[in-house]
């Protein structure tokens, strides 16, 4: 990226947009997306500034609650690429750009989830119960579905052709979701980890994989693939766990663009968040990414 482009970037991230300021996202996040990711020709998060910036509300690299590994509390968290709140549903959405298209990418050593997700041993001496808020029964789903998941990658080919879906990555999505819809945090006065043990129901919760499709990719979602298996198993697992509040979507960039109607937003008709153009001609630096394998 030039000088002059990455100039024009700085800018846009440090507009004022609802009274705060894009780059604040970036910095507050644990993926340090500023150092070099952001600025890369294959960058998702720059693609999915472009994209979203111009939607009022929109937060990137949402902190979400992880996984209690220890005493002193999660590793880490996830990071939501892109989080809306809209009148009547909670957005999440994880963006991909390049990487069904790196062939290096989610190939070799098949996938495994984290035993903190699923083992009934202590974990970091903590016990699955433990490392889900105390929510026992909550854990105990949880640990289910992931072994229900690790079976089909187990049971799947070593070559995975859905390279845009990093399930890891995605239960580690889910986790976070579901614990934020029940207001998981550190009690202060205890120094302990808690949570509220049931969710309101206000507003439903939807999690999106929004990429940029290459000319290769399979989003046909068939019955056996890893995505459809996941999506199915998802949606009855945090419907049990919150009520029927879940949706999992998949959707390509590209149709998310001829949208005028999503969840409300009009992508068609947008304009790009402090230029002077539309958000779809803005998208169109991202054409030139290579589409072979």
């Amino acid at each position: 990226m030039n000088e002059e482009i990455k100039t024009e970037y700085l800018n846009r991230l440090i507009t004022i947009h609802n009274g705060k300021r894009f780059i604040d996202d970036y910095l507050q996040g644990s993926g340090s997306e500023l150092k070099e990711k952001f600025w890369s020709d294959n960058s998702s998060s720059r693609l999915a500034f472009d994209l979203y910036s111009w939607i009022p509300g929109v937060q990137f690299e949402k902190k979400l609650p992880g996984v209690i590994c220890s005493k002193s509390g999660p590793a880490g968290v996830p990071n939501m690429d892109v989080f809306i709140e809209l009148p009547d549903t909670l957005l999440f959405i994880e963006s991909k750009y390049t990487e069904s298209a790196n062939l290096s990418y989610m190939e070799g050593e098949k996938p495994k989830l984290s035993k903190a997700y699923w083992s009934e041993n202590e974990y970091g001496k903590l016990s699955l119960g433990e490392r889900f808020y105390g929510q026992t029964e909550i854990a105990q789903k949880f640990s289910q579905f992931c072994k229900k998941i690790q079976k089909v990658i187990d049971n799947g080919e070593k070559s995975n052709p859905w390279k845009w879906f990093d399930v890891k990555q995605e239960t580690c999505h889910l986790f976070g979701i579901i614990f934020y819809a029940l207001n998981a945090r550190k009690d202060e006065k205890s120094n302990k980890y808690t949570c509220d043990s049931k969710y309101d129901g206000t507003k439903k919760l939807v999690l999106c994989n929004i990429i940029w499709a290459m000319d290769k990719d399979d989003f046909s979602m068939k019955e056996d693939t890893l995505p459809a298996i996941f999506e199915k198993e998802a949606k009855k697992l945090v419907n049990e766990i919150l009520g029927d509040c879940f949706e999992f979507q998949i959707h390509t960039v590209q149709e998310v663009m001829e949208r005028s109607n999503f969840y409300g937003l009009n992508f068609k008709d947008a304009r790009s968040f402090a230029k002077d153009n539309l958000v779809i001609e803005q998208m169109n630096q991202y054409k030139n990414c290579k589409q072979e394998r």
